[in-house]
């Protein structure tokens, strides 16, 4: 295995400094980083750690090597092996071939560099904190045990578990109140806490799916975001090996948020109900928290991806204020930057495309069973119903309020365009230079592969839909939701 190298830093020093080569002084992360990884289910290749990465251009120029000697036979793999995603995260031997780095076998590369040397482009992906190149492999960084083997089975396995559990709880609750128009209420209730849930282990899945069937998923290429390999080429500008996962507060939030509404809903099931302590309870009570913790989780990951591209974003203006009038050079390092962010917006746009929706329909059903406790004489009149009905509206709001705060932090507002967007901003006040048609064409070429999102349209088709029903509530036979018993307590 080829030793760790650290590259001399190019950011600028003040006048009359010398620069140093910086590296990490800790390079084995902390160990909450990959419990997350592995409580996920997000390992599935064997290698987390490429022996070496490959840009896009270096990866078409080892394509064209390897076409004329006849390595490659399949045309579907022609196409596949194009695609800088699969190339970089999804291959099993992704990274762990010999490189065509050097000048005299890189052809149009050889223009990046003035002497011979490794492509700045492939090196400019082994950025750390301070851009500067520090390649590691597992052991440097601790992955070790974590990824044993069997890890991607396992993880497929436990995330085929957790689908089929949902499922069949989905199928259950349907044959009851399917087809049933005065039952709607209680089917939407139902229905968006187990969409909510059912979001991270599908998404993961699509994922693994993705690994597998690596160019037969074209149009998946935001589950790439939820590759481990993606996961920690992101996590290496962050710094985690000195100074551990970022927002520590918010992930304890996340953390600890599923737990105490887990424990609050196990209250409301036995001590306040009067129901006492069954099996059938505290199972269900577990395995939901299980559901929520991945969930928050989840949420937690995203927060650590945008925070991770904001820092690779800092990295580039100052890269692009370096090397000032190296064109080629700028446009291989930004490309090569933005294809993972567009993985990761793609990931962002469908997961509030799915999200957003049930909690318009949450906050709509909700509403309206706060209104119709009011004027039931049966919640009324029966105190122990009323204080039932009432931890279970605190619970609802609560779960509503928290999950979707949490999720708006974490992305920083309704989408994360925001991130490229300051990024454009900060280049436009570097093009203010002798560089003008440098910075002119970089910009036309950032302002080319800008890609629009219509999860907005979902969202507020959805919200219209909501509103109508409701609307409609108010004509529908509620008694199931408000029974005179305290044992039929509603599922939130």
């Amino acid at each position: 295995m080829d030793k760790p190298t650290v590259d001399t830093p190019w950011i600028s020093c003040p006048p009359g400094e010398v620069e140093v080569p910086r590296r990490s002084e800790n390079r084995k992360w902390t160990p909450l980083f990959w419990m997350i990884l592995k409580f996920m289910c997000l390992f599935y290749h064997r290698v987390v750690v490429p022996r070496e990465r490959v840009c896009f251009s270096c990866s078409v120029d080892r394509f064209r090597k390897r076409s004329r000697m006849g390595v490659v036979e399949r045309p579907k793999r022609y196409d596949a092996e194009l695609d800088p995603l699969l190339v970089a995260h999804e291959y099993p031997d992704a990274g762990n071939e010999p490189r065509p780095c050097d000048v005299e076998s890189r052809g149009e590369m050889s223009s990046l560099v003035a002497q011979p040397g490794p492509c700045p482009v492939c090196d400019a992906l082994w950025w750390n904190q301070d851009g500067v190149t520090e390649r590691y492999a597992e052991k440097e960084i601790g992955v070790g045990r974590w990824n044993h083997r069997g890890s991607g089975a396992l993880s497929s396995l436990l995330l085929l578990g957790a689908l089929t559990l949902i499922t069949y709880d989905i199928v259950n609750f349907m044959k009851e109140l399917w087809g049933q128009p005065e039952l709607i209420l209680k089917l939407m209730k139902k229905m968006t806490l187990y969409i909510v849930l059912l979001v991270y282990p599908l998404l993961s899945l699509c994922s693994k799916l993705r690994s597998l069937l690596t160019y037969r998923t074209p149009n998946f290429q935001w589950a790439s975001a939820l590759n481990a390999r993606y996961l920690v080429k992101q996590a290496q500008v962050l710094d985690i090996g000195n100074k551990g996962i970022p927002q520590k507060l918010f992930f304890f939030f996340c953390l600890v948020t599923p737990l105490l509404t887990a424990v609050y809903r196990f209250l409301i099931f036995t001590v306040i109900s009067g129901c006492g302590f069954r099996a059938t309870t505290v199972l269900t009570s577990i395995v939901g928290f299980i559901f929520n913790e991945a969930f928050g989780l989840f949420i937690y990951l995203l927060h650590l991806l945008r925070v991770s591209f904001q820092r690779q974003f800092n990295l580039l203006t100052l890269y692009f204020r370096d090397h000032e009038g190296e064109e080629r050079r700028c446009r291989g390092v930004f490309f090569s930057t933005i294809v993972d962010f567009h993985c990761f917006k793609g990931l962002v746009n469908l997961s509030i495309s799915v999200i957003f929706p049930a909690f318009v329909f949450a906050i709509s059903s909700n509403l309206t069973y706060q209104y119709m406790i009011a004027n039931s004489p049966c919640i009324t009149e029966n105190p122990l119903n009323m204080n039932i009905s009432h931890h279970n509206l605190r619970l609802a709001w609560s779960e509503i309020i928290l999950t979707l705060g949490s999720y708006l932090v974490a992305i920083g507002g309704i989408q994360v365009d925001y991130v490229f967007n300051n990024f454009v901003t900060n280049l436009l006040h570097l093009r203010l230079s002798e560089h003008r048609i440098f910075w002119n064409n970089l910009i036309k070429d950032i302002n080319h592969v800008t890609q629009d999102s219509y999860f907005y349209l979902v969202t507020i088709i959805f919200s219209f839909i909501s509103i109508y029903l409701a609307f409609n509530f108010s004509s529908q036979d509620v008694t199931d939701l408000v029974v005179c018993n305290t044992t039929a307590i509603m599922c939130v």
